[in-house]
């Protein structure tokens, strides 16, 4: 088995705003700003967000057509899990700022997770929960 040393992987997510994205990632969600490159016009060119219990999010403004991924990663088009121990006080963030829910916050019994669904503002969707995979 692998072991799993500092942050080794990295989701990639274009936002058509992506300043507004960096303020309610931070603010809602709970990630740190780490990096944030901006070009001449305000755009974001490249940001890095950590989540403070391992791994992180890079983000940047959509540019259109001739993204590096092709036809996947356009803005609203992500999908993300993140570990917490405390669900519920994001889930309470979240519902307070008008997020549309995708799943409710409930327990999954089978493998003891505590999760929610939830789509940022530019539809992007986030699970998350306590479950930290198999040990």
């Amino acid at each position: 088995m692998t072991e799993v040393t500092g942050i080794g992987a990295w989701i990639t997510i274009n936002y058509t705003d992506a300043a507004a994205a960096i303020d309610y990632l931070v603010r809602v969600l709970g990630f740190d700003e780490h990096v944030d490159h901006r070009a001449s016009d305000g755009s974001v060119e490249h940001a890095e967000l950590l989540w403070p219990p391992g791994g992180g999010i890079m983000i940047g403004t959509d540019k259109g057509g001739g993204r590096w991924s092709g036809l996947a990663g356009e803005p609203g088009t992500s999908t993300a899990y993140l570990v917490t121990d405390d669900p519920d006080a994001i889930y309470e963030r979240v519902t307070a700022e008008g997020w549309m829910i995708l799943r409710e916050l409930h327990d999954e019994t089978s493998y003891a997770n505590r999760e929610f669904a939830c789509a940022d503002p530019e539809g992007n969707a986030w699970s998350i929960g306590t479950y930290r995979g198999e040990e």
